[in-house]
C-alpha cells in the first residue's frame, strides 16, 4: 500500500478492515466527517457520515494522505435522518430521530467524493430524503458488511433555544442505542443533566443496563465548569477531551495500550483533532476515541456511538468552540 511512510509522518497507523472481532485488539479509533457542515443548517444540514481508520490521536494536518488512502479506510458509517429531524436541529441539538450504520470495509464510492467535495457548492443544496445524496439512490447497506448501529427515537435536544440564546433541557433527554448486526442491543449512552448545566456529561451502559461508564471533561471551579486546556501534541492542540471515567468515583480510566497508552495518552478519552485548515473551513469535524483497558468489543462498539453522541450534542452546531 503507498503512502506507509507518510502516514506514519501523520502519527497514523497503516489502515486495515475493521471488524467486530477486531474492535477486541484496537486501542484507539479515529472518526472523522466526510460530510461538509459549512454553512449548512437549519432545512440545508445533511445526513452525516463518517469514516473509522484504527490510528494514533496525534494527527495534524492529514488531508492529502487521507485521500489518498480512502479506499482502503477500515469501516464507515452512514446517517439516516429526516428533513424535519434536520432542519430542527440547529433549535435541539441531538434531538432529531437518527440512524447511524456502521459498516465494514472500504469506503463506497459516494463517500469518496464526498471526503473529496470542496463543500462550498454544497451549502444551499437540500436533502430530501434519509440517506445522503452523494449515494445516488443506491442503498449504503449493499456496500459493506454491517457491524451494528447507533439509533435513537426523537427527544429533546440537549438545549432548546437559537445561536446563543438557549435553555437546558432536563427530561426526555438525547441517547444513542447501539445495536449489534442481528438488532440485539449491546449499549446505551445518555446525556446527562445535573445541576452542572455548563459541563456535558454523558452515561454509557451496557446491553444489561449495568453502569459502565462516565464520560466528561475535567472541571473547574468547583466542577461548575470546563477546565480549558492549553498545549498537546499535533492534533490535540488545544482541544478539551471528554475523559472516560469511572461510573461510582469519576476517576478518569486508563487507556488501553502498552505503557502510557496508545498515542502516549494515559487517560481513556474522546478528543476532537485539529486536521488542518482545509477540513476546518469545510467543517469536517475528526475525533480521536483512545479506549478504557478492559473494554470489551461490544463496550468499544457503544463508545464509537459515544463519541458520535457527543458530536451531536457538543459540536454539530457550536462551530467546533
Amino acid at each position: 500500500m503507498q503512502n506507509f511512510d507518510a502516514i506514519a509522518e501523520k502519527s497514523l497507523l497503516p489502515p486495515s478492515t475493521i471488524t467486530m472481532e477486531r474492535l477486541e485488539d484496537i486501542d484507539v479509533m479515529i472518526l472523522s466527517q466526510a460530510t461538509s457542515q459549512c454553512c449548512r443548517c437549519c432545512c440545508f444540514q445533511p445526513s452525516i457520515n463518517f469514516t473509522m481508520t484504527e490510528g494514533k490521536s496525534n494527527v495534524s494536518n492529514y488531508d492529502n494522505v487521507r485521500l489518498n488512502e480512502l479506499d482502503e479506510v477500515g469501516g464507515w458509517i452512514a446517517e439516516e435522518a429526516s428533513l424535519c429531524g434536520r432542519t430542527f436541529s440547529s433549535c435541539f441539538p441531538a434531538g432529531r430521530k437518527t440512524r447511524h450504520t456502521v459498516h465494514s470495509g472500504r469506503i463506497p464510492p459516494a463517500l469518496t467524493r464526498e471526503e473529496k467535495t470542496l463543500g462550498c457548492g454544497q451549502c444551499c443544496k437540500i436533502q430530501w430524503g434519509e440517506k445522503s445524496d452523494e449515494f445516488g439512490g443506491i442503498d449504503p447497506q449493499s456496500h459493506g458488511k454491517i457491524m451494528f448501529t447507533h439509533e435513537k427515537e426523537k427527544t429533546n435536544g440537549v438545549s432548546c433555544g437559537l445561536g446563543d440564546k438557549r435553555c437546558p433541557c432536563c427530561f426526555n433527554l438525547p441517547y444513542l442505542e447501539t445495536k449489534d448486526a442481528s438488532e440485539k442491543l449491546i449499549g446505551r449512552t445518555q446525556f446527562v443533566c445535573d445541576s452542572c448545566l455548563f459541563v456535558p456529561k454523558f452515561d454509557v451502559f451496557d446491553g444489561r443496563g449495568h453502569h459502565t461508564y462516565r464520560i466528561r471533561p475535567d472541571t473547574c471551579i468547583g466542577g461548575l465548569c470546563v477546565q480549558c486546556r492549553c498545549g498537546g501534541g499535533g492534533g490535540k492542540c488545544c482541544r478539551v477531551p471528554f475523559i472516560i471515567r469511572d461510573p461510582l468515583t469519576h476517576e478518569p480510566l486508563r487507556a488501553s495500550g502498552p505503557k502510557k497508552g496508545a498515542g502516549g495518552e494515559t487517560k481513556a478519552q474522546i478528543t476532537s483533532l485539529w486536521t488542518g485548515m482545509k477540513r476546518c473551513c469545510q467543517k469536517k469535524d475528526s475525533y480521536a476515541i483512545h479506549f478504557p483497558e478492559g473494554a470489551t468489543k461490544e463496550m468499544k462498539a457503544t463508545l464509537i456511538g459515544s463519541n458520535i453522541l457527543i458530536d451531536m450534542a457538543v459540536f454539530e452546531h457550536e462551530e467546533d468552540n
